[in-house]
């Protein structure tokens, strides 16, 4: 929860009149165990100093100078702040008659944003965001006016198959003056309208953000895409050719979300195509945030108590009603289509293992404002999922540090080291030990200021 920097102090520097303020001169974190984002070994009873909201030193506590301020970490573990690289900035709000355009609520996404700090995420990246709102919440953000993670953002999402290659460019080109972070190339797309985008954005120095299906990932790769959101493509070419009958009749037969059940039993993990993908992506370094909680939480349905009865459900109350009372994209399943989620999951989970293993740059995201996806928990709920599929602690605290700070392109973020900016997050448990002791929170710094002691109590 949200405190006063000076309460936090007060009580973390154990100082009876009002505490001294970091940010003008050095302090010192002190007895904790810093896990640097990297994944590497633990660093033992350290000391992390800071001053004008960076870290300057990351030392022994022996070494201290007595004079020097600090504030005592109390046995705990020091981490980066958690990044989150698939969160929507801006909330749609939902019509149940689904009668009305979507309409996106600033001040529910405030809500929202603030929200995400006390889960010790203080950085986001946005995939897809209205230009003119999404990117001024973003500038918002950066400047400090809202309290909130610090935020890269796309451009719209491009999604219209009807565009030809002069009305792509001026796509691209007009976004331009509002400094998008990215573009964003979405399912609809061809190959050739993909590699439009991707020329146009790169000839401006604009990476661009993938949510593929008419063009492979393959394809993707092969085109200069930079990076690549979901745990899947949906594509019918990364499933063996013998497959993809079958899988347009599902497709025809069956609806085009109920045919991704199909798609993920159609799936050969082994199979050359989904081999080729994985080995060309990886050799690229094209980044991938699986959001394996955003398709748990959609597929599951009713069946979805780990989300539905969470106790962070009703955090942002609006939120939560517009889930309620909005239909779900599966809200057409039967019994057994849920059933059969259940029983196919772990494949996709086993996908992502798989690019781990061979060495695709993996990242943590949710898809923050869909349905049941909670802000905040919700990506610790993530972590949980990619334990479950095999992936140890150490792997899935890079993926949220050093990995996601190298695909945003930003060496200030996701290390505990010299020079990155002080965003860090103080646990009272080892995660290393058990993945879900990245909730147990005592206090979120943002450049060098306590902003957080971290999710509400029971």
């Amino acid at each position: 929860m949200r405190r006063t920097l000076a309460i936090l102090l007060l009580v973390l520097v154990g100082c009876a009149a009002s505490p001294p303020d970091p940010s003008p001169g050095a302090v010192a974190i002190v007895n904790v165990t810093v896990l640097d984002g990297r994944g590497g070994p633990p660093i033992d009873n350290a000391a992390v100093i800071l001053r004008d909201g960076t870290i300057t030193e990351v030392r022994p506590n022996a070494r201290l100078p007595r004079s020097m301020r600090t504030i005592d970490g109390r046995g705990g573990y020091l981490l980066p702040g958690y990044i989150d690289m698939h969160a929507h900035l801006l909330v749609p709000r939902c019509d149940p008659s689904d009668a009305a355009p979507v309409r996106f609520d600033r001040n529910l996404s405030e809500q929202m944003l603030g929200t995400l700090l006390d889960f010790g995420i203080t950085t986001v990246r946005s995939p897809a965001t209205p230009t003119v709102q999404g990117l001024a919440l973003r500038d918002d953000l950066n400047a400090g006016r809202l309290q909130g993670p610090h935020a890269l953002a796309s451009a719209e999402l491009i999604n219209d198959a009807t565009l030809d290659e002069a009305a792509l460019r001026r796509y691209v080109r007009e976004a331009l003056p509002r400094r998008p972070d990215y573009f964003k190339v979405y399912a609809a797309l061809a190959p050739d309208q993909v590699e439009v985008v991707i020329d146009e954005a790169h000839r401006h120095g604009v990476p661009v953000i993938g949510h593929l299906q008419r063009t492979s990932w393959l394809e993707g790769a092969r085109l200069g895409i930079d990076h690549l959101t979901h745990a899947v493509d949906w594509s019918s070419k990364t499933l063996p050719e013998a497959a993809r009958p079958a899988y347009a009749a599902a497709i025809r037969d069956r609806g085009a979300m109920r045919a991704r059940l199909d798609w993920l039993e159609l799936l050969r993990l082994e199979a050359p195509e989904v081999q080729q993908m994985i080995d060309e992506i990886a050799r690229r370094g094209i980044s991938v945030d699986p959001t394996l909680v955003a398709y748990d939480t959609k597929f599951s349905g009713p069946d979805a108590v780990r989300y539905q009865a969470n106790r962070f459900v009703d955090i942002v109350p609006d939120l939560a009603r517009d889930w309620r009372a909005c239909p779900s994209l599966t809200a057409d399943w039967t019994t057994d289509d849920r059933r059969r989620w259940r029983r196919l999951f772990p494949k996709m989970q086993a996908l992502v293992k798989l690019m781990h293993d061979r060495g695709v740059l993996l990242t943590t995201g949710t898809d923050l404002t869909n349905e049941w996806v909670i802000p905040g928990e919700s990506l610790h709920q993530e972590f949980e999922l990619l334990a479950e599929a095999g992936l140890p602690p150490a792997t899935i605290l890079r993926m949220t540090g050093a990995n996601a700070s190298k695909a945003l392109g930003r060496p200030d973020v996701g290390v505990v080291e010299a020079g990155r900016r002080a965003d860090l997050v103080l646990l009272s448990a080892d995660p290393l030990r058990d993945i879900r002791n990245t909730r147990r929170i005592v206090w979120v710094m943002q450049a060098g200021r306590i902003v957080s002691d971290g999710p509400p109590a029971e």
